[in-house]
């Protein structure tokens, strides 16, 4: 792909948190100036991870819009106005997520370069754990790709033959792909993380993928599949444990790694990416925020959830009025910048509820299904104790937790969208109390061709081979 795969400089590619490497760009010299040594390799895997928190990617954006794109979210008219397009639904080719697929694919190209050149590395640990890291960051970046402006395989019947992404294997420039189908984009998708899996090094910390991300990754993939028993046997390879009560606060400020499987590192002096811009900016007046929690999100976290008081911050900003802010970005105990907090990617609790709602769906496995559930509820929920659903009920309150669980981490839309439903939002305004203006825009049918958003037209134009999604 032309324009979205471009080839940076390696100075600009090709560093880490503690050193950036001066070579002279691919394009011009040849990969064997740029990946010699090991050293070499390892600073190229550390550039992945660093394209990986761009703004443009698990940074801001795609931390913001797959919620800004549902009922998650109310947009507050007295903000700056951002994602408006995306909120109201009025994408088009020439308005679309075309910054986001950019960088996705520059990730991508980084991983594939790697690979291509992975046979200069002697055999060992080393090479097939680098390899493995570059193995899973290409195959989560396609799934994203084609999770936004493809079919989701359980969205509908059709979705495994329909329009996929292109599945790229190769950093060359000069292609110029069609798009794969999207069985076609999972099946790759899955060979790549799986033989991630059996590469990955086990003194991989969660700043890197590692053995219980990349099987949590898995189990993710599988539900979207909607290969049930899979997600169940990925998500049983995960040791790690459900973040406790204790610790959940904590994550959110970085101050705790409880139950985070894999997270993007966000330094002041190195990515000073704000992760929470999107939703809102700390000023003298208080939390500026140009979405906010909408009203009857805001009320279903019951008062005994811990997540009520992690998620939501409701206070005034100056004399505008009182808001049920996003929390979850706003502030590091690590980093003085506003909203530079660490990206979490993957958490041991999305792993159960995955978990939970593979078994839910499988016969005479209800027992199984709410002891998932109940390891995320009993861990969220002050004097809780279990509901003992069953059947549809069961399911339901596995949707619910989800929903409350996930928010504002990227999750919403794709759940919506895997499950075939529409979205409905209320007609509640943007204030604490759900007064205020309400959405121009109240819902999205689930047939709607909007679900796959458009493939700018600036790619469209360079690559002859790639074709818009319908309706646009």
């Amino acid at each position: 792909m032309k324009k979205y795969i471009y080839l940076l400089t390696l100075s600009l590619i090709f560093f880490s948190c503690d050193e950036r490497l001066d070579l002279n760009p691919y394009g011009s010299t040849g990969a064997e100036v740029a990946l010699v040594t090991p050293a070499d390799f390892e600073n190229a895997i550390n550039g992945m991870y660093t394209q990986m928190e761009s703004a443009n990617y698990y940074g801001a954006n795609f931390m913001s819009f797959p919620d800004v794109l549902t009922d998650n979210l109310i947009y507050n008219p007295d903000g700056r106005q951002t994602q408006r397009v995306t909120y109201e639904w009025r994408y088009n080719a020439n308005a679309t997520q075309g910054a986001f697929m950019a960088q996705a694919y520059r990730v991508i190209q980084q991983a594939n370069f790697i690979l291509e050149n992975i046979d200069r590395l002697e055999e060992g640990s080393q090479k097939n754990n680098i390899r493995a890291q570059a193995l899973a960051g290409r195959a989560l970046s396609h799934f994203n790709l084609c999770n936004l402006f493809g079919k989701i395989p359980t969205q509908s019947a059709d979705a495994g033959s329909a329009l996929g992404m292109p599945y790229l294997t190769s950093s060359d420039i000069r292609q110029t792909p069609a798009r794969n189908t999207v069985s076609e984009v999972y099946d790759n998708i899955i060979t790549d993380l799986q033989t991630a899996a059996n590469q990955i090094s086990s003194e991989n910390g969660i700043e890197r993928f590692n053995r219980n991300a990349v099987y949590g990754l898995l189990s993710r993939v599988h539900l979207y599949a909607g290969n049930m028993p899979d997600v169940v046997t990925a998500a049983n390879q995960v040791t790690a444990s459900v973040s406790t009560t204790a610790n959940f606060p904590s994550i959110w400020d970085d101050s705790s790694d409880d139950g985070v499987l894999f997270e993007l590192k966000n330094f002041d002096a190195d990515t000073n990416v704000s992760t929470g811009v999107p939703y809102s900016q700390t000023l003298t007046d208080g939390i500026y925020s140009e979405y906010v929690v909408e009203f009857g999100l805001n009320n279903l976290y019951q008062p005994s959830d811990i997540r009520r008081f992690a998620y939501i911050d409701t206070s005034p900003f100056g004399s505008t009025g009182i808001y049920n802010h996003v929390a979850k970005y706003l502030s590091s105990s690590v980093n003085t910048g506003s909203g530079v907090v660490d990206s979490k990617v993957i958490r041991a609790a999305e792993v159960q509820l995955n978990k939970a709602e593979a078994l839910a769906s499988m016969t005479g496995q209800d027992g199984a299904a709410l002891a998932a559930l109940d390891l995320v509820r009993s861990n969220r929920y002050a004097g809780f104790v279990s509901g003992g659903e069953t059947g549809q009920a069961l399911k339901d309150a596995i949707q619910l937790e989800r929903r409350l669980e996930l928010a504002f981490e990227g999750h919403r839309f794709f759940d919506v969208k895997r499950q075939g439903l529409p979205i409905n939002r209320t007609n509640a305004g943007e204030f604490f109390d759900g007064t205020g203006t309400p959405p121009l825009f109240l819902t999205l049918t689930a047939s709607d061709h909007r679900f796959q958003l458009p493939i700018p037209k600036s790619e469209i134009d360079v690559n002859p081979n790639m074709e818009q999604n319908p309706g646009y």
